[in-house]
């Protein structure tokens, strides 16, 4: 993976991907994969097809698959993506129970953990280490791929939301690998980023296709794969979520508020961030533009901190 032309590996990616997204508006239709508005929570007012995530995830498993043997990163990533892409699919086709998405995130994550290399601490900003090792260490990497997959999902509430999130995310964990000389996830990162902007045009505002749960929960559980081993040491270090920090915020503020008030963590509701600014009074666009820049801004003060 070393030899490859980063510039040719991420206009491949892209193309790929912008090339068959417009092919699963069909597929949607065909299997009942469309997302019909409710006159409550959810924004889209006229039914939107809901897998146009196969796009980047079809492109992801192309353009990586021949370097599946080189590293465990990869392997991770395609088959772990291959398990919560089918659940998602199932989701988005059949509408299957919290319960059900739960256990397909930890079928997800535990095949990851099969394949990548454990990190054995981690460390904020070098400032302090804490070791990640037996028991501890397994619930922490669980817990780690469960929250993101869901940080991603709860995001994708605006056209264009949740792919600006993760494309800002994704190449700022390319630029971080890079400098750390961790290529594989680096490039890794790249290829998926770039796949994310191919899927870009037909999501932005007034979207053709959303990303669905096959989507944002393959987005969720990549970048979470790709933050840990990314740092020198392969090592994982809690700055990396600043990468994801408007999400990461937003997820953290929702399971607080939901268990205040005496409900499931999983249950949807208006109360994201996203909702906040709708409600205030922002745009539709603006409210997209206002929180993918704010994570572009903490993205970049995170790297020039760490670097």
């Amino acid at each position: 993976m070393s030899q490859i032309k980063l510039p040719i590996i991420a206009a491949i990616a892209f193309g790929i991907s912008y090339l068959f997204t417009p092919a699963t508006i069909p597929l949607c239709k065909k299997v009942g994969a469309i997302d019909i508005p409710d006159g409550g929570r959810k924004i889209n007012t006229v039914p939107i097809p809901r897998l146009g995530g196969l796009g980047f995830f079809l492109s992801c498993l192309l353009v990586l698959f021949p370097f599946i043997g080189e590293s465990g990163t990869v392997a991770a990533l395609l088959a772990g993506g291959a398990i919560i892409v089918a659940g998602g699919v199932a989701d988005d086709v059949f509408s299957i129970s919290p319960t059900a998405k739960l256990f397909v995130q930890a079928a997800a994550a535990f095949v990851t953990m099969v394949f990548i290399e454990m990190p054995t601490e981690f460390s904020f900003f070098g400032v302090f280490r804490i070791p990640l090792g037996g028991f501890f260490g397994f619930c922490f990497v669980l817990l780690r791929l469960i929250f993101t997959v869901n940080a991603v999902n709860f995001s994708d509430g605006l056209d264009g939301l949740a792919s600006g999130l993760s494309a800002t995310a994704l190449f700022a964990l390319f630029l971080y690998g890079m400098a750390n000389l961790n290529t594989v996830p680096a490039v890794s990162a790249l290829v998926l980023g770039s796949a994310v902007l191919g899927f870009l045009p037909y999501n932005k505002y007034h979207a053709k296709v959303f990303m669905g749960d096959s989507g944002s929960q393959f987005l969720g559980l990549a970048i979470a794969i790709l933050s840990l081993g990314n740092a020198p040491g392969g090592n994982f270090t809690l700055e990396s979520s600043l990468f994801l920090a408007v999400p990461t915020i937003d997820t953290t503020l929702s399971v607080i508020r939901r268990i205040v008030k005496r409900k499931s963590p999983f249950i949807a509701d208006k109360g994201h961030l996203h909702h906040i600014l709708l409600k205030a009074g922002v745009p539709h666009p603006l409210a997209v533009n206002l929180l993918v820049a704010a994570s572009a801004v903490i993205a970049l003060f995170t790297l020039l901190i760490a670097l």
